[in-house]
């Protein structure tokens, strides 16, 4: 069985979902490699982030429930 690490940006309020590719509020051109393939942790500054860093995105409310179940 493999196991796969998911970018810590998945679980990030500032992620664009609707997009096609990797960008965020931080990084609206792309998501750096480092930050993207966790390299580096995003709670801490990184050069061109804006001052915006990882924020855990709210749990839809749909899914709460089956998360504390």
């Amino acid at each position: 069985m493999t196991n796969t690490i998911q970018p810590m940006c998945t679980a990030c309020a500032h992620l664009d979902r609707t997009a096609d590719n990797q960008t965020c509020a931080a990084f609206p051109e792309g998501i750096p490699e480092e930050i993207w393939t966790n390299q580096h942790d995003h709670h801490t500054p990184y050069p061109g982030d804006q001052g915006v860093r990882f924020e855990l995105a709210p749990i839809p409310e749909g899914k709460r429930e089956a998360v504390t179940s």
